[in-house]
């Protein structure tokens, strides 16, 4: 089993490293044939100047070029979570997997898209969700969803106006 990296580089940064490594390969090679080490008149007019601050821009915009790893789930974290969500059925508490996209109604009557990051046993034998809302990425909010109105956010054919919509599926839903 091949070694798992530190973090996975992902993104546009990649790819302009990349190109950089191949355009380092080809002078390298270049310069062993005992030739010209200046690229050929061609590979010249394809490199593009960019200011710093338009790099800058785009790493704002797409965020940072990696992301970390996930960890597989052990063997006693696996059966820590089986023990935690047969408890919870057993009491008829709402279980809903980690990834589900879901939408939350607040208290202004907007539903808010999120998606379940994880669950655990509270303090008084209760499943409480962790849940991190679209566009507030990094901020987790825990929620006992047996409380909540929420229903399972489903992509809809997009309308005209180009937006997408949540449908609710049956028994989702609390009664809050």
């Amino acid at each position: 089993m091949a070694p798992q990296a530190a973090c996975v580089h992902e993104g546009g940064g990649v790819e302009r490293r990349e190109a950089h490594h191949e355009r380092e390969r080809q002078r390298r090679q270049r310069e062993a044939a005992g030739g010209s080490t200046e690229p050929a008149a061609e590979e010249a007019t394809d490199v593009e100047a960019v200011s710093a601050a338009d790099v800058l821009a785009g790493v704002e915009e797409s965020g940072p070029n990696y992301a970390l790893p996930t960890a597989r789930e052990g063997q006693r974290e696996r059966r820590e979570r089986l023990r935690v969500d047969e408890t919870a059925k057993q009491a008829g508490h709402t279980i809903v997997e980690t990834g589900t996209h879901v939408e939350i109604l607040g208290e202004q009557g907007l539903w808010w898209p999120a998606t379940i990051a994880g669950r655990e046993e509270d303090v008084d034998g209760r499943l409480v969700h962790e849940v991190e809302y679209d566009g507030y990425q990094g901020e987790q909010y825990w929620h006992m969803l047996d409380d909540e109105q929420w229903r399972r956010a489903t992509a809809m054919p997009t309308p005209a106006n180009g937006t997408n919509a949540a449908a609710s599926t049956e028994g989702e839903e609390s009664g809050g």
